[in-house]
């Protein structure tokens, strides 16, 4: 198994380059420098418990969400991507497709 800061790291570069922030405006938002963001990217650091905490309210996330690593998307376009392809080769189902999330999303 690949090391858990790194893992970490590419899981919140995944999730910071969704919300379309840079390493230096997102290092801001959570109040470190950009050399200490781009370390935990890298997987060479790892974050403090405060710093985690300003990471899930930045990225609107959950600590779990950080750590679901075998996440099969990256991205919001990736999931939006992925809904649009299950759509469009099973138009048949669209329907149930739509009661299923709507359910959900209840």
């Amino acid at each position: 198994m690949e090391d858990i800061k790194k893992l970490f790291g590419k899981r919140l570069k995944a999730l910071r380059e969704d919300k379309k922030l840079t390493q230096e405006k997102f290092a801001e938002k959570i109040d470190i420098s950009s050399r200490a963001l781009s370390a935990i990217e890298c997987g060479k650091n790892f974050v403090s418990a405060e710093t985690m905490t300003k990471i899930c309210i930045a990225l609107e996330v959950t600590p779990k969400m950080l750590f679901d690593f075998d996440f099969k998307y990256k991205s919001n376009n990736d999931i939006k991507n992925g809904l649009i392809q299950l759509i469009e080769g099973n138009e048949a189902h669209l329907l149930k497709i739509y009661e299923l999330i709507e359910a959900y999303l209840k």
